[in-house]
C-alpha cells in the first residue's frame, strides 16, 4: 500500500486554496491536504509534519515568502516546493528558483490539468533525486573502504642515491606480486616497461627534482608480467627545519576503472546513436541529437549581434531579434509567434540551468530564420535525454519551465549539442509551413 500523499498548501487566499485542494483531491483522492495562511503558519504546519509538496503562494500577509523558502534550503529541507503567482512574470519566476524553489506556476493560467502533471513530476523528480543523493553517499562510503584496504604504499629515502624504497605494506606487494623484500632498496621505475607514458615519467623527474607532490595515471607491470594502471601520488616528507627528508608514494590499481571507463564511453556513444535515431524518427525529422559541434548546422546570414543572457536581461531582446528576423523574411504570423516561444524557452533554460547564456539569430535568403542559444552549463546527462526533450514539464534540474517539448511544437526544427560542457540549441523556422509527408 502507497504512503498517503501529504501537500501543504500556503497562501492568503481562501479562493485560491480552495482551488489548488480541490484540484489536488480530484486526481488524488487519499490525499492529506493542510492549509496555511501565512509563514508562521506553514512553519508550524512542517515542524509537524514532513510533507511531500508544499504550494507556496509568493505574497503572504506576514512578508515575502522567499526568504521563508532560502531558509528552508539553507536547514537542508529538500522537500518540493511549487510557488504561485499572480504575477507570472519571468523575474519572479528567476527570484523563486534561484531562492530554491522547485517549480513555478502562475495563478492566472492554473488548471487542474496543469497542476495535476506538474505536481506529478515534481514528485517524479524529487524521488529520483532523493534516489542519487542515496547511491552516491553509498558509493562514497564503498570508496573510502576499498581505498583504505588496497591502496600500495611506498615511503623512499630521497638523502640517498637513486631514492631507494625503504618501506612497502602489505597492499603494495598483493598490488604488484613482488615481495617487500624483493623491493627494499630499489627505485620504484622497475615497475616501468617499454609503452610506459614518457610524459607521466617526466611529470614524476619534474617534481621530485622540484621537491614538489605529483600525480600521474600510467601503466605499470606486476612480477608476473601482467600490465595495471597505476594511480600514483608522490608527496615530499619534511623535517622540522623544512629539509627533504622522504618521499611517500601512495599507488592505486586503477585498471576495473579505466576499463569500465573506456566500457561506458563506448556504451554512451552507442546510447548516442541510438537516441539520435530514436528522436529522429519520434520527431518525424524534427529534432537532430548532435554529437559534436561539427553536427550542428552551418549558419546562415547573421541577422543582429550576439545577445547576452542573463537573469536580469537578454530574453526580450533576443525574442525581439527573432520576430524582427521573421518579419523581415514575410514569415506567417502564427509561425513568428511558434519561434518567439522557443526561442524564450530556450533562453529561459539557458539562464536557469548555467546562470547565463548567449543567443545568436540568423536569416537565410528564402526567409528561414535560425535561432541558437549557446550555454556553458552541465548539460543534459544521457540517461535525461528522452524524458528532458520529449515529456513537457521535465527539467533535470528540477526547476520551472515547458520543457524542450514546447521548442519541439513550435519550431520547424531543432539541433541539440549537450554534454558536460554545456548546451547549444539550433532551431529553424522556414518562412512557410512545411508541406506534410503522408
Amino acid at each position: 500500500m502507497q504512503d498517503q500523499l501529504k501537500i501543504l498548501i500556503v497562501d492568503d487566499a481562501e479562493s485560491d486554496r480552495r482551488l489548488v485542494k480541490r484540484s489536488i483531491e480530484r486526481f488524488y483522492h487519499h490525499a492529506y491536504v493542510q492549509e496555511a495562511k501565512t509563514c508562521t503558519e506553514a512553519t508550524e504546519a512542517m515542524a509537524s509534519h514532513d510533507f511531500d509538496c508544499i504550494f507556496l503562494d509568493a505574497w503572504l500577509p506576514d512578508g515575502d515568502a522567499l526568504p521563508c523558502l532560502k531558509d528552508m534550503r539553507r536547514l537542508g529541507n529538500t522537500t518540493p516546493i511549487i510557488i504561485l503567482s499572480g504575477l507570472g512574470d519571468e523575474e519572479v519566476a528567476l527570484e523563486a528558483i534561484q531562492a530554491g524553489a522547485t517549480e513555478y506556476l502562475s495563478k492566472s493560467e492554473l488548471t487542474p490539468q496543469l497542476l495535476k502533471h506538474r505536481l506529478r513530476s515534481v514528485l517524479r523528480a524529487h524521488q529520483s533525486q532523493a534516489q542519487i543523493r542515496h547511491a552516491h553517499a553509498a558509493l562514497q562510503l564503498r570508496d573510502r573502504a576499498i581505498a583504505a584496504a588496497s591502496n600500495g604504499i611506498v615511503i623512499c629515502a630521497s638523502q640517498e642515491p637513486d631514492c631507494p624504497i625503504i618501506y612497502s605494506n602489505p597492499a603494495f606487494s598483493v598490488m604488484t606480486g613482488y615481495s617487500s623484500k624483493e623491493v627494499m632498496g630499489r627505485n620504484c621505475r622497475f615497475l616501468q616497461g617499454a609503452d610506459t607514458d614518457q610524459n607521466c615519467i617526466q611529470q614524476i623527474r619534474d617534481s621530485l627534482r622540484e621537491e614538489r607532490e605529483c600525480q600521474v595515471i600510467f601503466k605499470n607491470y606486476k612480477k608476473d608480467g601482467k600490465a595495471f594502471w597505476n594511480e600514483l601520488t608522490i608527496s615530499p616528507v619534511r623535517d622540522s627545519k623544512g629539509i627533504l627528508t622522504h618521499y611517500i608514494g601512495i599507488q592505486t590499481d586503477i585498471t576495473l576503472r579505466r576499463e569500465a571507463e573506456e566500457a561506458l564511453r563506448i556504451n554512451m556513444a552507442r546510447q548516442q546513436t541510438v537516441l539520435r535515431d530514436m528522436f529522429s524518427s519520434v520527431t518525424h525529422g524534427k529534432l537532430t541529437l548532435c554529437g559534436s559541434v561539427s553536427d550542428l548546422p552551418d549558419p546562415y546570414t547573421r541577422f543582429a549581434e550576439p545577445v547576452s543572457l542573463s537573469q536580469t536581461s537578454g530574453i526580450r531582446e533576443l525574442r525581439t531579434y527573432a520576430m524582427d528576423a521573421c518579419l523581415a523574411g514575410g514569415m506567417e504570423e502564427e509561425r513568428r509567434y511558434d519561434l518567439e516561444t522557443a526561442v524564450g524557452e530556450a533562453a529561459m533554460n539557458a539562464i536557469v540551468h548555467a546562470d547565463s547564456g548567449v543567443g545568436h539569430v540568423f536569416v537565410h535568403e528564402r526567409g528561414t530564420v535560425q535561432v541558437k542559444v549557446e550555454d556553458e552549463g552541465s548539460g543534459i546527462a544521457v540517461e535525461d535525454l528522452p524524458n528532458a526533450t520529449l515529456q513537457r514539464g521535465f527539467s533535470s534540474a528540477g526547476t520551472m519551465g515547458h520543457g524542450f517539448k514546447m521548442i519541439l511544437q513550435t519550431v520547424d526544427r531543432v539541433h541539440l549539442l549537450t554534454g558536460a560542457t554545456g548546451t547549444t540549441v539550433v532551431m529553424e523556422q522556414d518562412r512557410m509551413a512545411p508541406i506534410l509527408k503522408w
